[in-house]
């Protein structure tokens, strides 16, 4: 493997909670008489910034405020993501990275305070140099604080590669120079990232074994 670092998303990629993100989305539309949304049909719907979603599927934002929408779906969020877990093979693959001497890091849409707590609950906290979640809970781009990480790590983006779940992963990758590779079991389907033409791998270890060749 040619990277010096690793660049982590973390909701879906390495914290399986995409059943959790689509339970607080139901009870949303569920609220507002917008039908109900499956974990089937949150995958195939998921895009960042998620004001996108809202709009597309019929909220009235022009009624309702937008940062009061945001809060409730941390509320419901917080509601069932107590019982979430790490992806089954996250600690082994976060290991194995770090036995290589891979320097690694989160970039989140999760707001920071609700990231770094999340982090430190399950112990992992020691894998990474840099955690950088939003300044607040309205899950806009990740942008911003991928070019803030090129920053504070001083290397250059092709170094870095980029693991996530969705195709705003791919997107913000792309804009800001990493290489990226995407795993198809949390917030996006296969079909999804597929067509963004990354490479998709099943799972974390499914990735970790096919490290290597990322990026030739």
């Amino acid at each position: 493997m040619k990277f010096k670092h690793i660049v982590w998303d973390w909701n879906g990629t390495i914290l399986n909670d995409a059943e959790a993100c689509a339970k607080a989305v139901d009870d949303m539309f569920k609220k507002r008489n917008l039908g109900r949304v499956t974990l089937e049909a949150y995958r195939k719907k998921i895009v960042f910034p998620v004001i996108k979603l809202y709009q597309e599927s019929g909220f009235d934002l022009e009624k309702e405020d937008y940062q009061v929408i945001c809060d409730e779906y941390i509320e419901n969020y917080l509601k069932y993501s107590a019982e979430t877990t790490l992806q089954k093979d996250a600690v082994f693959v976060l290991e194995e990275f770090r036995k290589k001497g891979l320097i690694q890091h989160i970039v989140s849409a999760s707001g920071s305070d609700i990231l770094k707590n999340q982090v430190s609950y399950y112990g992992i906290g020691a894998y990474f140099e840099n955690i950088l979640g939003q300044a607040d809970n309205r899950a806009d781009s990740k942008v911003d604080l991928a070019r803030r990480l090129i920053g504070l790590t001083g290397c250059k983006p092709g170094e870095m590669l980029f693991i996530g779940d969705t195709v705003h992963d791919y997107e913000v990758a792309s804009e800001v120079g990493f290489h990226c590779a995407l795993v198809s079991n949390g917030h996006c389907n296969a079909e999804r990232l597929k067509a963004t033409g990354a490479p998709v791998f099943v799972s974390l270890s499914d990735l970790y074994e096919h490290s290597d060749k990322i990026g030739e």
